[in-house]
């Protein structure tokens, strides 16, 4: 009976004894065991949640994966988008002269060079004076865009594209300056497209049409200062430069295009006094011939009636 504590229960029917501790450890081990089997049933729970956790973040894994193919191949095709709108905007550019662009494009290699080479002989630019000279000047595009410090990072011509990574011609001249950088018509002319949207990767950009169907285009602005029609004088601050656009970097593309053709602007944004005969040599393209003395013609009509002013004063 040591160490026992008996419980005795007497009724009518007689008597019953209880050892409590014997209850005490069957009490504790169904305790135990209790504790055991819902720890059991907890573990496998868990387990069972941790492997659905798992199978979820594979399939999250995996979703992200198909995520950043797809997002990948929805901007390729964006870019590819963009390239076609802005052979859009370039061809929607209207042509005023077809038979000259067909002149253009029909034209030999041989058949350029002479006319260049033959310029000089058809023309007789010494007779060509300082006021006729500057006549043109004023009307043609040329100089460059801008004042002060600027860089050129890229050429016109065949180039590999920094965002497509693929060779495609490049249209225009890229000037690299700071955002904001004020940016002056290169000749007279008229706001010809002015827009603030994206336009297929030019981002905001200005078109100003020049005489004799030159066509001078600013493009990646961050402000445009003029409105479509109206008219600017060489020199003259039209917008300012920006980022906006398919662009890698604040920089100010600019392009020259003569009847819808897109010409190498560097020998234009050369193009001085002092060098006057360059540009002839230089861009063989043109029918400088014909143009030159269409010009001079109206240089001296020009003359002629300040001549009459004067006299009449």
């Amino acid at each position: 009976m040591k160490n026992r504590f008996v419980v005795t229960i007497t009724d009518v029917n007689g008597s019953k004894q209880y050892n409590v501790r014997q209850y005490v450890k069957q009490l504790l081990l169904y305790a135990v065991l209790f504790v055991f089997v819902v720890f059991f049933f907890c573990f496998i729970s868990i387990q069972l949640l941790l492997d659905e956790v798992r199978q979820i973040e594979n399939k999250r894994d995996l979703m992200q994966q198909e995520y950043l193919k797809i997002n990948e191949k929805n901007e390729q095709l964006q870019a590819l988008i963009d390239e076609k709108t802005e052979e859009l905007v370039k061809v929607s550019d209207r042509v005023e002269d077809l038979e000259g662009i067909v002149g253009l494009a029909n034209k030999t290699t041989d058949e350029t060079e002479n006319k260049g080479n033959d310029l000089l002989e058809r023309v007789d630019l010494a007779s060509i004076t300082a006021a006729q000279k500057a006549f043109v000047m004023q009307l043609l595009p040329n100089g460059v865009p801008l004042r002060g410090n600027y860089r050129v990072t890229d050429e016109w011509g065949v180039r590999l594209h920094p965002i497509l990574r693929r060779t495609h011609s490049h249209t225009g001249t890229d000037f690299s300056v700071p955002v904001g950088t004020p940016v002056y018509a290169t000749a007279d002319g008229v706001a010809d497209f002015t827009a603030n949207g994206y336009n297929g990767g030019y981002g905001i950009m200005l078109k100003l049409e020049h005489a004799f169907g030159f066509k001078t285009f600013y493009a990646h602005l961050s402000k445009i200062v003029v409105r479509k029609g109206d008219f600017v004088k060489k020199g003259q601050l039209i917008a300012y430069s920006g980022n906006s656009g398919r662009s890698t970097g604040p920089h100010l593309h600019y392009e020259i295009r003569y009847l819808g053709v897109d010409l190498n602007p560097r020998p234009f944004v050369e193009w001085t006094m002092g060098n006057y005969t360059k540009i002839f040599e230089k861009e063989k393209s043109i029918r400088w011939h014909s143009l030159l003395a269409m010009i001079n013609q109206l240089a001296e009509i020009q003359e002629v009636q300040a001549s009459l002013r004067k006299e009449r004063k």
